[in-house]
């Protein structure tokens, strides 16, 4: 498991247009860092499928709402680019973990059509200390569930 998340890790600082970081890269991760990570994920999951773009923008961080601009145009790009993220029927959380000081909470997804998704979450803190979502590359699997 060690393995692939260093494959995804770097296959997402390559793949994805992350905003140039500020972040310290982070060593390790306590259990309550773990279960605030999830639940940041969760909230924006659950506010995804609401439709509620407000609650679904605010889990991210202050540099991609800057970029984003609007809950209004952040919920457009979900619906246009992630829509895996948008309309999913089961989303199963891994354990965060802290691949070359990059903090990546991997959800698998399953879309309604019973294809199966990667979901890679960056996350970092923000200057409350609070973790926030930094972005998220979507890699499709090959397989479907039943």
């Amino acid at each position: 498991m060690k393995r692939l998340l260093a494959l995804l890790a770097l296959s997402v600082s390559c793949a994805m247009p992350w905003q140039a970081s500020a972040a310290e890269p982070v060593e390790s991760l306590t259990d309550e860092d773990q279960v605030a990570i999830q639940a940041v994920v969760q909230t924006q999951l659950d506010a995804l499928a609401d439709d509620d773009a407000a609650i679904a923008f605010e889990q991210t961080t202050d540099q991609s709402k800057l970029q984003i601009g609007s809950p209004d145009n952040f919920m457009r790009m979900i619906k246009e680019q992630y829509n895996p993220v948008y309309q999913h029927q089961l989303a199963l959380f891994s354990d965060p973990r802290v691949v070359h000081g990059m903090v990546l909470q991997v959800v698998r997804l399953t879309s309604r059509d019973s294809h199966v998704w990667l979901a890679l979450f960056r996350m970092e803190r923000d200057e409350g200390q609070a973790w926030k979502i930094d972005g998220c590359q979507l890699l499709e699997t090959t397989s479907l569930s039943i």
